[in-house]
C-alpha cells in the first residue's frame, strides 16, 4: 500500500497541475481559478483523510496465508489501477468542463489534487508490510 501511494501521489498533483493550467489557458481568470482550486484541493483532501465509513469498516489486516505465493504488480499497474475511477473520472468531468466552465476544472483538477494529499499525508501511517488483494479488497500482513 505504501508503494502504491507513493506512485499516485506526484501523479496525481501532476494531473491536477495539467487541469489548473487548462482552466487559466481556456478562460478563468487566473485568481479565480486558484481560489477554486484550493477549495476543491481542501476539501476533498479532508473527506480522503476523515472518512466517516472508516468507522464502520474493519480493515484489520489479515496474517498472509503460509500457502499464498505473493505476486506484487508492477509499478505501472499499481500506478494505474490507484487512477481508476477517482482520477479518471475527476479528469472526463475536468475535460467536459473545460469550455463552457473553466472554474469548474479548476475546481475538479483541485479535487484530484486533494486526491494526491491525502495519498502524501497518509504515508507516515502506512507500512511496509501491508499488501492489500485489489479483487477482494482483503487486507493482508506480511
Amino acid at each position: 500500500m505504501r508503494t502504491r501511494a507513493l506512485l499516485i501521489a506526484p501523479l496525481r498533483l501532476a494531473i491536477a497541475a495539467i487541469w489548473l493550467s487548462a482552466a487559466v489557458v481556456g478562460g478563468a481568470r487566473t485568481g479565480v481559478a486558484l481560489a477554486a482550486f484550493a477549495v476543491g484541493a481542501v476539501g476533498v483532501a479532508f473527506v480522503a483523510l476523515n472518512d466517516p465509513r472508516a468507522r464502520f469498516a474493519s480493515r484489520e489486516p489479515q496474517p498472509l496465508p503460509d500457502d499464498v505465493h505473493v505476486l506484487v504488480d508492477p509499478a505501472w499497474r499499481q500506478a494505474l489501477s490507484s487512477l481508476v475511477p477517482s482520477t479518471i473520472g475527476l479528469s472526463a468531468l475536468a475535460a467536459i468542463a473545460l469550455g463552457p466552465q473553466p472554474v469548474l476544472t479548476a475546481l475538479l483538477g483541485g479535487a484530484v489534487a486533494g486526491l494526491g494529499i491525502a495519498a502524501l499525508a497518509a504515508l507516515p501511517r502506512l507500512d511496509d508490510a501491508l499488501l492489500i488483494d485489489p479483487r477482494r479488497g482483503t487486507l493482508y500482513r506480511r
